[in-house]
C-alpha cells in the first residue's frame, strides 16, 4: 500500500487506519442513509446470510462508499445442543460475506464448524473509519456495533442455537473494535425495556490479527514515539480528528477486578521495533498494524493480573496475507476457554 511520504501520521492514521488509504475518502464520507434493517425476534431455527440486528446504515469509504446495514451471517454448526460462537469482525476493504471457496473461509469457518462451533460474520462501523458519522449522530461516533450484535445473538440464542455462555471474538484490523469491546466494562442495561439492550456483552476470549491496541493517538505517541516528537504528532492528531477523545483504547480498558477481562491471543505479520520511534520514522513503517500494539497490551495485562498468561503475543511475517498461517490453530484457544455446563 503506497503511503505519500509528505503526509502526517494523524493524517494516515484517518485516512489509513485499519487499512482504508487515502484515495478512499475516508475524511470525507457522507453521512448514512436512513433505510436501515429492522431487526425481528427470530424463529426457531435460524441460519443464512444478512440477519438484521440492528436499524443504523452508512455509506462505507473503505468500500468505495457503498451502502451497509446492521447485519451478519450465520453459519450454525451441526448440533442437537446448543453450541459455542465464534464472533468474526472483519478488516478493512473487506464485507461480512465469506465466500465457501475463499482463504478467508477455509482458515475461519470451516474449522469452526469442524470443531462445533457456530460462526457469525458481522457488519460493523469503526469508531475512527465511520467518525464523519458523528456529524450527523449529534457528535457520536459510532463505537457500538459490534457489541450490539452480540447483545442481539445473545437475545436470541434458541433461534441460532447457540450456548450464549460460551461466545468468542475474532477479528483482524479494524475487527479488533471487537477487541476494544470485549475489554470494556458489561454494557448489559438489566433494567432496560429493551430485552436485546439486557444481554451481556463479555465474551471469553479474544483471537485478533494484526490488532489496534488503542485508537488514541495521543496514547499511541506517547507509548511509541520519543519525546520531543510528540507534540507535533498530538496536534497533527488532533486537528485531523475533531472526535479523538471518543476513539477509545484497549490497553486503558485491561480489568483484573471482579469480573477479570477475557484471555486475547495476538498476531503480527512484523517483528516489533521494542524502542521508541522518530516521527519521521514511524511514518515509513505500517504503524497501523505495528507489532508493539501487542506488547503494549500484554504490558497492561501484566500490570493489572501480575503475569502475562491471559495476554498471548506473537508475530512472524509468515502470517502476512496468509490467512491460514495467521489462523492457524485459532479454535484450539477457544476450546480451552469453553465453559463446562453442569
Amino acid at each position: 500500500m503506497f503511503i505519500p511520504r509528505k503526509s502526517s501520521l494523524a493524517a494516515q492514521w484517518g485516512a489509513l487506519t485499519l487499512g482504508a488509504c487515502l484515495a478512499l475518502g475516508v475524511g470525507a464520507a457522507q453521512a448514512g442513509p436512513t433505510d436501515g434493517c429492522t431487526p425481528i425476534v427470530l424463529p426457531t431455527p435460524t441460519s443464512g446470510k444478512d440477519i438484521c440486528y440492528g436499524t443504523a446504515s452508512w455509506l462505507e469509504p473503505t468500500l468505495s462508499n457503498k451502502k451497509l446495514t446492521q447485519r451478519f451471517d450465520f453459519y450454525p454448526a451441526a448440533s442437537n445442543k446448543p453450541t459455542p460462537l465464534i464472533i468474526w469482525a472483519h478488516p478493512n476493504e473487506m464485507s461480512k460475506a465469506l465466500p465457501t471457496s475463499g482463504a478467508m473461509y477455509k482458515a475461519l469457518v470451516s474449522p469452526a464448524l469442524a470443531a462445533g462451533f457456530s460462526f457469525a460474520s458481522l457488519e460493523f462501523r469503526h469508531p475512527v473509519v465511520n467518525e464523519s458519522e458523528a456529524s450527523s449522530n449529534n457528535g457520536v461516533v459510532p463505537h457500538l456495533d459490534v457489541a450490539r450484535a452480540l447483545q442481539y445473538i445473545r437475545a436470541n440464542a434458541q433461534a441460532l442455537n447457540i450456548d450464549p455462555a460460551n461466545v468468542f471474538f475474532v477479528g483482524q484490523s479494524r475487527g479488533t473494535l471487537a477487541l476494544w469491546t470485549a475489554l470494556q466494562d458489561d454494557m448489559a442495561d438489566p433494567n432496560s425495556s429493551d430485552p436485546v439492550a439486557r444481554q451481556s456483552t463479555r465474551v471469553n476470549a479474544v483471537f485478533g490479527v494484526n490488532a489496534q491496541t488503542t485508537y488514541d493517538g495521543l496514547e499511541f505517541d506517547s507509548l511509541f514515539l520519543v519525546p520531543r516528537d510528540r507534540p507535533q504528532a498530538d496536534a497533527d492528531f488532533i486537528a485531523q480528528h475533531p472526535y479523538y477523545q471518543q476513539f477509545g483504547s484497549a490497553i486503558k480498558s485491561v480489568n483484573a477486578g471482579l469480573l477479570p477481562d477475557p484471555a486475547v491471543k495476538l498476531r503480527y505479520d512484523s517483528k516489533p521495533i521494542k524502542h521508541l520511534l522518530t516521527y519521521d520514522e514511524m511514518l515509513q513503517l505500517d504503524y497501523i498494524h505495528y507489532a508493539d500494539f501487542g506488547l503494549a497490551l500484554c504490558n497492561a495485562y501484566l500490570n493489572a493480573f501480575g503475569d502475562t498468561s491471559r495476554c498471548l503475543n506473537e508475530a512472524s511475517t509468515s502470517f502476512a496475507d496468509n490467512p491460514a498461517a495467521a489462523y492457524a490453530n485459532y479454535v484450539d484457544f477457544f476450546k480451552k476457554r469453553l465453559v463446562i455446563q453442569p
